[in-house]
């Protein structure tokens, strides 16, 4: 029987999508983040599988009981009429549809026990964001080379925070693989233990990397306000009820009343053309004078893409060898959107 075949029919299988259903927030309600309640429904199984009385019923008697159990313990001290009683609902519906055997309710154990706890304890072991690892060479750079260096120190202190959050990621994976392997090696076979430990690891990669897209951009914020405070630049908060979808990371107001929208990142990601459409006059009604962005990358800055971007009041600040800042600084239709980077803190200063 080939790999496939295995799959279809190998009831182990069933702890990937399990463990899908269970951190399934938007229909199921995310129970499978509570560790206390995922060791509840795990204890609650393992405990009915070892009770003399329930071992004389019939197995759909069984599955009936253990089904209604592990209900009850979803279900305790909910609210009735709330949304989260309604999507435990929703999932117990579901989940004992796919329960045909008793060995079902030994996968789902394993799961809730072995799977989603050990994932939910790796995750609090992965930092939020990467403020940890860049502040303590933040200030030696800035003092080292101060504006000169905003390119250099906006790449490194970007590569400092990447590579350090994603070593606490393979920490805590190492260490969670592995106890997962050793608590499994004696009990299933290869097959078995292939299945558990890759439905482990596509599930841990699929929820770190939702919070890995969380922290890059807090990471890029970070930066941004580490320069600013350096610098002794105060930022300010975001318009009220101003809700366009702009690359800003910070606000500045400047001394006649109206702000500047501050980003400093290595390029604008893929939806800047999306964020780009907001309508002039709603800048205007907000007393947005401007949006600058310190751009480190700008290979990927094509002409249309500057004056795009130049027609929505923003600014690019380039690296100063940039020949791309030095073809813009020569052309009439671009030359008022594009300046040095070793000219915007003072830029800034000018106006604040």
């Amino acid at each position: 029987m080939g790999i496939k075949g295995k799959l279809l029919t190998n009831p182990w299988d069933n702890a990937y999508w399990f463990s899908r259903m269970l951190i399934n927030s938007d229909r199921y309600g995310g129970i499978g983040a509570d560790s206390k309640l995922m060791l509840s429904v795990s204890a609650t199984i393992i405990s009915l599988f070892a009770s003399k009385d329930i071992a004389r019923e019939d197995e759909e008697t069984k599955i009936k009981i253990i089904s209604d159990s592990v209900r009850e313990v979803l279900i305790r001290n909910r609210k009735e009429g709330t949304g989260k009683l309604t999507a435990i609902e929703n999932f117990c519906t579901d989940l004992f549809d796919k329960i045909t055997s008793l060995k079902d309710f030994q996968v789902l154990a394993l799961t809730c026990e072995k799977i989603m706890v050990p994932i939910n304890m790796a995750l609090k072991g992965i930092p939020s964001d990467d403020r940890t690892f860049v502040e303590s060479v933040a200030k030696a750079l800035l003092d080292s080379k101060g504006a000169k260096g905003l390119a250099n120190i906006i790449n490194v202190l970007d590569d400092i925070g990447s590579k350090g959050c994603i070593t606490a990621e393979r920490q805590q994976v190492v260490q969670a693989f592995g106890n997962l392997r050793r608590s499994i090696q004696s009990t299933l076979n290869e097959d078995e233990s292939d299945i558990i430990l890759t439905a482990f690891c596509q599930e841990f990669e699929r929820r770190v990397g939702q919070k890995r897209k969380g922290r890059a951009g807090r990471g890029t914020e970070g930066t941004t306000s580490l320069i600013l405070s350096y610098f002794g630049i105060q930022a300010t908060h975001a318009p009220e009820h101003f809700t366009a979808g702009l690359e800003v990371d910070k606000w500045i107001r400047t001394r006649d009343g109206w702000i500047i929208g501050i980003s400093c990142k290595r390029t604008l990601r893929e939806r800047w053309k999306q964020a780009y459409t907001t309508d002039m006059g709603l800048l205007s009604r907000h007393k947005i004078r401007e949006l600058w962005h310190v751009i480190t990358y700008d290979k990927d800055l094509s002409d249309e893409k500057i004056t795009e971007i130049g027609s929505h009041r923003a600014i690019l600040y380039l690296p100063d060898e940039s020949p791309k800042l030095k073809h813009a600084s020569g052309h009439p239709g671009m030359k008022d959107y594009v300046r040095p980077m070793t000219h915007f803190i003072d830029d800034l200063k000018k106006l604040v």
